[in-house]
């Protein structure tokens, strides 16, 4: 029986009350009071989540900026130093190994942080292509942690500890030290608010989270778990590995479209999305407006016109928004304001195909 790892916070997420779950082999806190007083507090103030059981692997060597690029749909070549690049990994057949945000501190120097329950995985598939590199692949999973504090009021929190911060612009990342201790310090987030994740050994982590919170007091900070985590990125329309993206689902057919860069060389998989894109058969994921009462979960049905062409991936009701929606992948390319019916158990709720992001902060 596999043992269920646990961060360096788990004693603190018990003390504040957290009722904690399995999540991909790891015990995580999935709420702390209520999931829609969380999401809110993110939304309006500032919020702070442990997400160390994200995996981290550093990836150096002469030839490991072309190393990623050869893995990545996003270009990583020819990036500034400091720089954050989300991107997915595709497999030979155009399908998803994982999406993951990959940093660079120079063209032989980076560090991906890669999704938990992909971690094995995704180290197996950087070795299997290492192999053709000269490049050094190292898990660190076990030695660090990750926080992320989010919200409007997260930067002037944070910069009380890291005045850098004040310098960092989106998709940047910051080498500096937390008492003499080396931090990473990154704009980046998962939740569509302005915030900052952090990188260090645990011991490190822990401090941390104990001085802002201490710190963001007066800011009326909250501890914030997945299930939060999950509503803020669903309204942004960001996609999560296993619903958006999977080894069936190619980038090209999902909401991180964005990311594929064909123009810049051949990368895994790449030949085998240009061909379902010549196809004609690449599906498109939308975003749905539940107009009934319900919430469309994943896997639910989706119909046009008594057709059926596809299903959800993702759903909920949107604390922002005080309604449900949901993401759907689908085999028609539908417009803005076309009705659809989703399959709820034994009812037919309409649906309106809707712009993503749902909800903006503008």
């Amino acid at each position: 029986m596999q043992t269920v790892m646990r961060t360096i916070l788990h004693d603190r997420h018990v003390n504040l009350g957290a009722k904690l779950v399995e999540f991909c082999g790891w015990e995580m806190p999935i709420q702390y009071s209520s999931v829609i007083e969380e999401h809110n507090a993110v939304r309006s103030g500032v919020g702070i989540f442990d997400v160390s059981h994200m995996g981290r692997v550093e990836v150096s060597g002469p030839q490991a900026e072309e190393f990623l690029d050869y893995l990545s749909t996003n270009k990583i070549s020819g990036k500034k130093d400091c720089t954050a690049t989300y991107t997915v990994w595709p497999n030979e057949n155009g399908g998803t190994v994982d999406d993951c945000i990959v940093y660079r501190r120079s063209a032989e120097d980076f560090f991906v942080v890669v999704n938990a329950g992909n971690r094995d995985k995704d180290l197996a598939h950087m070795k299997k292509y290492a192999k053709n590199f000269d490049v050094q692949v190292k898990d660190y999973y076990e030695k660090d942690g990750i926080l992320a504090v989010q919200g409007p009021k997260s930067l002037e929190l944070m910069a009380q500890i890291f005045p850098e911060i004040d310098d960092l612009k989106f998709m940047r990342f910051a080498d500096l030290e937390y008492k003499g201790k080396a931090v990473i310090v990154a704009r980046a987030g998962y939740t569509g608010e302005a915030g900052v994740e952090i990188y260090a050994e645990n011991h490190v982590i822990a401090e941390l989270w104990d001085k802002i919170l201490d710190l963001g007091q007066p800011f009326d900070i909250r501890p914030i778990g997945l299930a939060a985590r999950d509503t803020l990125r669903l309204e942004m329309g960001f996609a999560l590995y296993g619903h958006e993206l999977t080894d069936d689902i190619a980038a090209i057919e999902s909401v991180s479209a964005w990311t594929v860069r064909f123009a810049k060389g051949p990368f895994v998989g790449s030949e085998a999305m240009q061909k379902l894109e010549a196809s004609g058969s690449k599906r498109q994921q939308i975003g749905l407006e539940i107009l009934d009462r319900g919430i469309a979960r994943e896997g639910a049905e989706l119909f046009f016109e008594n057709e059926k062409i596809g299903w959800i991936t993702s759903g909920t009701q949107a604390p922002s928004l005080s309604k449900a929606i949901a993401i759907a992948i689908s085999s028609k390319s539908l417009e803005e304001g076309a009705t659809v019916e989703v399959q709820v158990r034994k009812r037919a709720l309409k649906a309106r195909v809707c712009k993503i992001p749902f909800y903006s902060n503008k």
